[in-house]
């Protein structure tokens, strides 16, 4: 799986988790479904479970960061020595 369709995921989830989270708190079928549990640690969970997501976002997206920087590292590498190259060979003309 690649970085960016990791972060839509997460993405995703920590939205989806989050608006879960509020409607437990906000819409009243839900709250008497539920009623034999304790309302406000399924809330503290899910939350808990958004911000997992949301970190493993963050890490996905400095990944990608760090990948994209290692490959422009090489690219530059690449293009001084083929102009070192391209001096010596002017030099030598």
């Amino acid at each position: 799986m690649s970085h960016k369709t990791a972060v839509k995921i997460y993405e995703i989830a920590s939205y989806v988790l989050i608006l879960l989270a509020t409607a437990l708190m906000l819409v009243p079928k839900l709250k008497a479904m539920l009623e034999g549990y304790n309302m406000l640690a399924i809330i503290m969970i899910l939350i808990a479970l958004a911000t997992a997501a949301r970190w493993g976002m963050e890490h996905h997206r400095f990944r990608s960061a760090e990948d994209e920087i290692d490959q422009l590292q090489g690219d530059v590498r690449r293009l001084t020595q083929l102009l070192a190259e391209e001096k010596k060979k002017n030099n030598k003309q």
